[in-house]
């Protein structure tokens, strides 16, 4: 390729991303950088020793229920995406198994929560898991308790609630990695006498893992940023850091505190993300060196055989 040619194709290019990342400098570098400096802020009347910006994070970082509240929102989110990724691969595989207007009808039954708002969700569950509620009166029916169970308020709770409001989301992306897969592979493994659970095990599930993958980063950033679903079935004994960030932007008006809160949230779902795509790539990296041993080795047996 000539000079010229070369700075033609790299204008093309640099003009090719110049639009997506504009957008996404407005709509999300700028975002940050403002919360950021706003958690370096000093609130209004504090002097002395509260006027130091990093003041803020010693005094979260060092506050043992601040620490608390923190490790139950990633507890609790991890929970949630593990529930989801067991509960959903299976309805995934029928998803992604089903054709014409049988996968519509699901689809539509998928996305149909997404159209109604997560709080009036949320207070379904109140009335299905309440003192009163279908749960208890349906037990208490079949003779298996004599009296009402506390069903809310407590962590099981508020990871049934966010299963069923993330699910959707493990969902799709697990299917479209299955629908992504060659069938012609699974016969290929079948018509050499593999069963059809070594069939899954061995090509299925190791092609599935991006998907997988994917819904269970989605699902988990999903719940440590969630807000309804933990304060309704939670109760106020049971917070996420979500909560307070709420509490101190709009009842206490602490607006760099409220910030430093939500960096601290965003630096940790980040490094668990991080952490996934590292894996991931190592994963890959792994499988790549595999492969590329297996060419080298079958050359040094036929040499070695001559």
């Amino acid at each position: 390729m000539t000079r010229t040619g070369s700075a033609r194709w790299l204008r093309s290019w640099l003009l090719l991303i110049a639009v997506p990342l504009l957008v996404f400098g407005v709509f999300y570098c700028a975002p940050i950088a403002n919360l950021l400096r706003l958690s370096f802020s000093v609130a209004e009347g504090q002097t002395g020793a509260n006027a130091d910006g990093l003041d803020i994070y010693a005094k979260l970082l060092g506050d043992e229920y601040f620490l608390l509240i923190v490790w139950r929102t990633v507890k609790l989110s991890l929970l949630t995406t593990l529930a989801c990724a067991i509960l959903c691969y299976p309805v995934s595989m029928v998803v992604a198994q089903s054709k014409g207007w049988a996968q519509t009808c699901l689809f539509i039954v998928l996305l149909m929560p997404l159209m109604t708002s997560v709080t009036v969700t949320t207070y379904g569950w109140l009335i299905l898991l309440g003192q009163a509620g279908v749960v208890n009166s349906a037990l208490m029916g079949l003779g298996v308790i004599d009296r009402p169970q506390r069903l809310l308020q407590n962590e099981t709770a508020i990871v049934v609630g966010l299963v069923q409001v993330m699910s959707v989301f493990m969902v799709l992306s697990v299917a479209a990695a299955l629908q992504s897969i060659d069938s012609n592979h699974v016969r290929a493994a079948r018509s050499l006498g593999a069963s059809p659970w070594s069939a899954f095990w061995r090509i299925v599930f190791p092609q599935s893992l991006p998907g997988l993958r994917t819904g269970c980063l989605l699902v988990f950033s999903l719940s440590m940023s969630a807000y309804a679903t933990p304060g309704v079935l939670g109760g106020p004994r049971l917070k996420f850091v979500s909560f307070l960030i709420y509490q101190q932007a709009m009842q206490l008006l602490d607006w760099p505190r409220a910030a430093a809160m939500a960096v601290l949230l965003l630096i940790v779902t980040t490094g668990v993300w991080g952490l996934a795509s590292a894996y991931g790539q190592l994963k890959t990296w792994r499988r790549r060196q595999a492969e590329a041993a297996v060419p080298a080795f079958a050359q040094a047996g036929r040499q070695g055989a001559i």
